[in-house]
């Protein structure tokens, strides 16, 4: 993209350049085709692993295989042996026999021969015909030119393969900081880049983290080519091996990528599978640094078990990782922060842009008509002339008031009011159950700053109503410690009897419990095992007594690690907490009329909105049988009269009926998830049994509606497997519309409503907020109008842009920037320095000379939002529907910033993450780290 040649605007730059024919050049691949036979001989091999093992999860030993063609090729290999058109893919040729003998050994060594007796003169079908497959030279420019008109279809190995020229290139050249520093990148095994020379250690040293930069290939919205993403993240070193997932590793020799090793085995025992050492052995080839992967996981171990001998604390040794880099297996405590920081990835574009020369074209993305709701949090808006009166008047009596005053957090007591009243409410009543006398005293003070109360001489009385608004809305306090508190053993709704009457929803009155809860502590529970505390936490058992009861509740945390809290200063959490309280009770104030007040002849404050969130429930522990579906939703839906309040309204899987929200998320809550099926569907069949449900809500929604247009809004991610509709391969064509070869894995819906008719949505609006599948952005240049005007370069940006498409309908980008980035008080660390020029802590007597340490600090960057509206009347409709999702994810419910869903998908979303078999996880340190004594460094 050449600024000199744009019009007037303002234009988003982000890490996305189009993957064309003259970007990759005369790149090659060795591709191997896989036949449908040998498809079919690797799933029988599954069915013989799952057998062997006993266990319905066991697969074939893929990563076996994968790293032993690793080691083979040098690294640049993927294997894909499932799907509709399996491949093996490299960059440079396998040897056939050499081949053959690999997929023998791992053959006999998954179904438990000894390697020794393996013949490798008598291959198995299996690896016959995957060395016998014709490996076939590609250039992969000749699948990256495009049709007019149409998505890019190129096959699934060009998109496991562009990256590693790609990286190779980038590698090349040694990345350039801002204080003239070059740090050196190698290239991984996955395409991206890896900087371990150059690595980020904590102050107290010893521990470690690596920037790796991911090179994508993935495809947007009616653009011709694919798109090339870049990003960069942190990644964690772990102190130990042994609880790791993977391990990065150098290979010996020059030119070989960084393998990426994935790790076997139960927690404190993880290593190279055994079977991967055999079968490298019996080749004779060299699999020295896998070898060192494995004495390195030998000596963990025996560290580890002379620390349970001794009864000592579980120490290993803090030191450089050498030539392996293990990576955590889950998100513990680590000393250094999360995120690269925005500097870093304008870096990053700029030696993008060196590297890749004029052969790479940056995607073009310019702002579209957006204008952003007034939030009642925001600043005061004044003229320049009432501004400068103010200031001078400041200046002039010494005051500390500000310019410009925020406005408050809390809605006014007034639109509570209207929205009960609009629900058939009379009065609000919240029951506020506690068990320490400061979670009591946090509640009541947040009642104050809410409704303006005086708090001198103020208290609380068992069991007696505290009026908090004209007679209309009111609190009541009751200490309920066998309720609420952790452990197990207890009948939680015997516990709740005395408080019973608090909590009826009668004679006109809505009824909600806030309630005091905490962690449970090993220390409170001696002998108990630190995986069985979960069991013991309150949250989950009171949480279904209350939905049992028809009560939405929300919860407060009265003790942390640190102890009671007791809050300093502004008690966040415990507005926070009151806030989403009033989510659950479905209130909707006027914030929401306001967002959706229509800018043009598209009148969206006149269609109801829809948002359906899909989540795919895993097996827990024990568990048999195919994972369910879990489908929530929520309607908002527009008043009768312009006086009147919007409504939210639910739905959800397990109880589908539309009822107002509070009591559907109720319904939700007193049931468990759905239990795993007995039966064994196809992926085709589960997928489509959960959009035909959708279906069938979306009908009995539109009898609710009773002639109001409505829109339809999914996450695509989870979403496109029930919507073949909502793929980008498949965008622009009509249901029943389809290539020959593929209507065996066609979705039975095309869209959401697709089969209504009449009562089918007037458009559906697919969301993607997948960090590897949307441009990364990094900042904004404005062009103003007037001749010779320079451009105006700006960091961030929070407005809504349209991408420059080739075909088809538009698509959007809403840019986010972080509260911890751009709040009140941000330090807005990673805007102008990257984490290698990370400033250190200074101790100080002097107070205004301390300076916390920049490493351990979360380093925050912007985030986008890709908005496609699919279907609507028009191009203007669909404008309008890109801008009103964006006011609705700026604009939301309670919460005084951005969420990145609108308000009905992100109501639609908390209704399942406030289940109580949502199970809460608190962030350990890791086993052997020592970060336990470094807790003033941690983040999370």
């Amino acid at each position: 993209m050449n600024d000199q040649n744009l019009a007037p605007g303002k234009y988003l730059h982000t890490l996305a350049y189009r993957c064309t024919p003259d970007l990759v050049g005369d790149e090659t691949v060795h591709v191997r085709q896989l036949d449908a036979e040998t498809g079919k001989l690797w799933s029988t091999f599954s069915g013989q692993c799952r057998k062997r093992f006993g266990k319905e999860e066991a697969q074939a030993p893929y990563t076996i295989a994968t790293t032993v063609l690793q080691v083979i090729t040098g690294g640049y290999v993927h294997f894909e042996p499932k799907g509709v058109s399996p491949f093996l893919v490299s960059r440079h040729p396998i040897d056939s026999d050499l081949l053959c003998k690999a997929f023998t050994l791992t053959h006999g060594l998954a179904l438990g021969e000894q390697v020794e007796a393996i013949d490798l003169r008598r291959p198995p079908d299996l690896a016959r015909r995957i060395a016998q497959t014709p490996e076939r030279v590609f250039a992969l420019k000749e699948h990256l030119a495009g049709a007019n008109g149409t998505q890019p279809d190129a096959p699934n190995w060009v998109y496991k393969s562009v990256g590693w020229g790609l990286a190779d290139r980038l590698a090349a050249v040694r990345f350039k900081l801002s204080n003239g520093r070059e740090i050196a990148l190698r290239p991984d095994v996955t395409g991206g880049l890896v900087a371990l020379d150059d690595p980020w250690e904590n102050e107290g040293g010893g521990r470690y983290a690596v920037c790796r930069t991911s090179v994508q290939l993935k495809t947007l919205p009616n653009v011709q080519h694919p798109v090339l993403l870049l990003d960069a993240r942190v990644s964690r070193i772990s102190s130990s091996l042994i609880f790791s997932s993977t391990a990065l590793a150098i290979q010996p020799g020059e030119g070989h990528p960084v393998l990426e090793v994935k790790l076997n085995g139960r927690g404190g025992a993880k290593t190279i599978p055994r079977q991967t050492l055999q079968a490298l052995g019996r080749l004779k080839m060299d699999y020295s640094i896998l070898q060192t992967i494995a004495d390195r996981s030998e000596r963990e171990q025996k560290i580890r078990e002379r620390a349970r001998a001794f009864k000592e604390k579980l120490q290993f040794p803090r030191e450089h990782p050498g030539q392996v880099w293990p990576i955590p297996a889950k998100n513990y405590q680590h000393p250094i922060g999360t995120g690269v920081g925005m500097h870093h990835l304008r870096l990053l574009r700029a030696h993008a842009d060196a590297v890749l020369g004029d052969k790479a074209e940056r995607l073009s993305l310019r702002q579209s008509a957006m204008t952003l709701p007034r939030r009642p949090t925001e600043p005061e808006k004044v003229s320049a002339q009432e501004y400068k009166r103010r200031k001078e008047e400041r200046e002039r009596t010494g005051s500390n008031e500000p310019l410009r005053p925020r406005g408050s957090l809390f809605p006014s007591a007034e639109s509570l009011c209207t929205s009960a009243d609009g629900a058939g409410f009379k009065k609000l009543r919240i029951a506020c159950l506690w068990y320490r006398d400061e979670t009591r005293q946090r509640m009541l003070q947040t009642f104050c700053r809410a409704f303006g109360l005086d708090p001198v001489g103020l208290d609380t009385k068992e069991g007696i109503e505290l009026d908090l608004y004209q007679g209309r809305i009111a609190a009541v306090f009751h200490y309920a410690p066998d309720f609420l508190r952790p452990g197990r053993g207890r009948d939680r709704a015997e516990a709740l009897g005395a408080v019973a009457a608090s909590l009826r929803s009668r004679d006109g009155v809505l009824v909600g419990a806030w309630c005091e809860t905490e962690f449970p502590d090993g220390d409170d529970f001696p002998g108990v095992d630190t995986r069985d505390l979960a069991d013991l936490d309150a949250k989950p058992q009171t949480k279904g007594v209350l939905a049992g009861l028809d009560v939405p509740s929300q919860y407060l945390m009265g003790r942390g690690k640190e102890g009671v809290v007791e809050p300093g200063g502004e008690d966040h959490p415990a507005q926070m907490a009151l806030l989403d309280l009033y989510r659950s009770l479905g209130i909707i104030d006027e914030r929401i009329a306001n967002a959706l007040q229509a800018k043009g002849s598209f009148l969206v404050d006149r269609l109801a909105h829809v948002g359906v969130h899909v989540r795919q429930q895993n097996r827990r522990y024990g568990e048999k049988g195919e994972p369910k579906i879990v489908i929530t939703a929520t309607a908002l839906v527009p008043p009768q009269t312009s006086q009147g309040a919007w409504s939210l309204l639910g739905w959800s899987s397990t109880a589908p009926v539309w009822r107002p929200y509070r009591s559907a998320q109720n319904a939700f809550h007193a049931r468990p998830y759905p239990e795993p099926s007995a039966e064994t569907p196809s992926y085709r069949q589960k997928w489509d049994g959960a959009a035909d449900m959708v279906e069938r809500a979306l009908g009995d929604l539109a009898d609710e509606l009773d002639g109001v247009q409505y829109t339809v809004t999914v996450d695509g991610q989870s979403a496109r497997r029930m919507w073949d509709g909502l793929q980008n391969l498949r965008l622009g064509e009509q249901p029943g519309q389809s290539r020959a070869d593929d209507n065996r894995n066609r979705s039975r819906y095309h869209l959401p409503g697709a089969r209504l008719g009449v009562d089918a949505p007037l458009a559906v609006v697919r969301l993607n907020t997948e960090d590897d599948e949307v441009p990364q952005p990094v900042s904004v240049t404005y062009l103003g109008k007037k001749e010779g005007a320079e451009p105006v370069e700006k960091g961030t940006s929070t407005l809504l842009f349209e991408v420059g498409t080739d075909f088809g309908t538009p698509v959007w980008l809403l840019c986010n920037v972080p509260r911890a980035y751009d709040g009140s008080g941000a330090g807005r660390l990673g805007s102008k320095r990257t984490r290698w020029e990370a400033q250190q802590s200074v101790q100080s007597e002097n107070r205004s000379e301390r300076r916390k340490g920049e490493m351990p600090q979360n380093f925050y960057a912007m985030t986008a939002t890709e908005i496609l509206p699919i279907g609507g009347p028009s191009d203007e409709a669909r404008e309008a529907l890109a801008a009103m999702t964006g006011r609705l994810c700026h604009q939301t419910l309670f919460w005084s910033d951005r969420a990145r869903y609108p308000v009905p998908l992100h109501a639609a979303r908390q209704m399942d993450l406030d289940h109580p078999q949502y199970r809460r996880e608190v962030l350990d340190a890791e086993p052997g780290s020592g970060d336990e004594a470094e807790e003033n460094e941690v983040t999370e």
